[in-house]
């Protein structure tokens, strides 16, 4: 269980990353992912998905997921499936997903919500949506977030995680939300939205760890400076968890979360793969300053 894993990391029992979890996904019954990816593994579904059908079983499960410890809650909006975009799969309803929104707001935590098509992401942020994750994929019937969804972002603060490195994962198959999702990343950067990289790691294609700097170089590819993508990664989705008192910027107060790396990333976005010291909290976890 993930929330036991970092709560091991977090007392010392463990050497390993900081760790945010939002524990079991939220969707609808047979929705993404219970009925699609881990259709027909009944271990999977039952351990890391919740089926909700209505408002007050909504609530009550946020209640559950906040006393067992989460950092946010992860909600899925969407009707694409992943696994045959011809299909269609059940989605929350809004009236649900306000009042995910609204129970994870009492307990003062984020939601963040998986939306596949702009009109999706729009009923999210409306619903109370802290974060749209992905925002466009395959299935998806347009890829313009247009004037009044990107208002509604900057408004509401509203976070965009583009997940560019699961796009460029399949971007032989699906090359039109590739370059569609590049198109509208950089958009969104340009009028001002929140941006945090995160990439669906774990998905086939994006290894954990590695996808991180994959992100990253796209985002660069897309448009954007080095520097603009490594605050994406740090200071934004420091931010994106409610922890950027805390971390996501190298300040006196906040915790002691350093990289070093041989290379300029300013001048090569590649450059911050070459990981030669890890310190987490102060501590050294990884020295390869001399190999």
């Amino acid at each position: 269980h993930i929330i036991r894993l970092r709560d091991k990391i977090a007392a010392g029992k463990l050497s390993g990353p900081r760790i945010f979890a939002p524990g079991p996904i939220i969707t609808a019954p047979g929705g993404h992912p219970a009925g699609t990816i881990y259709k027909g593994n009944r271990h999977i579904v039952e351990n890391a998905v919740r089926q909700i059908a209505d408002v007050n079983t909504a609530r009550e499960e946020v209640r559950r997921l906040v006393e067992g410890g989460v950092d946010c809650i992860k909600a899925i909006y969407s009707d694409i499936n992943p696994m045959d975009t011809t299909q269609k799969v059940p989605k929350l309803s809004l009236d649900v997903l306000e009042a995910l929104a609204d129970e994870t707001h009492r307990h003062n935590l984020r939601l963040m919500v998986h939306t596949g098509t702009p009109q999706e992401s729009m009923d999210a942020i409306r619903a109370g949506a802290d974060s749209i994750e992905h925002g466009i994929l395959p299935g998806a019937n347009s890829f313009d977030f247009n004037d009044d969804l990107i208002k509604m972002m900057l408004d509401k603060g509203t976070y965009f995680v583009p997940t560019l490195a699961i796009a460029w994962a399949y971007k032989d198959t699906y090359p039109a939300v590739f370059t569609g999702l590049k198109r509208t990343f950089k958009k969104l950067h340009g009028a001002g939205v929140n941006i945090a990289a995160g990439t669906d790691s774990g998905t086939p294609g994006v290894v954990i760890g590695k996808g991180l700097h994959k992100e990253l170089e796209i985002m660069v590819e897309a448009g954007i400076s080095p520097m603009e993508a490594i605050i994406a990664g740090t200071r934004n989705a420091a931010d994106n968890v409610a922890k950027a008192g805390e971390l996501g910027t190298i300040e006196s107060g906040k915790l002691a979360d350093v990289i070093a790396v041989s290379g300029d990333p300013l001048k090569d976005i590649r450059n911050t793969r070459e990981i030669k010291l890890v310190i987490r909290d102060g501590e050294i976890l990884v020295n390869r300053i001399n190999t």
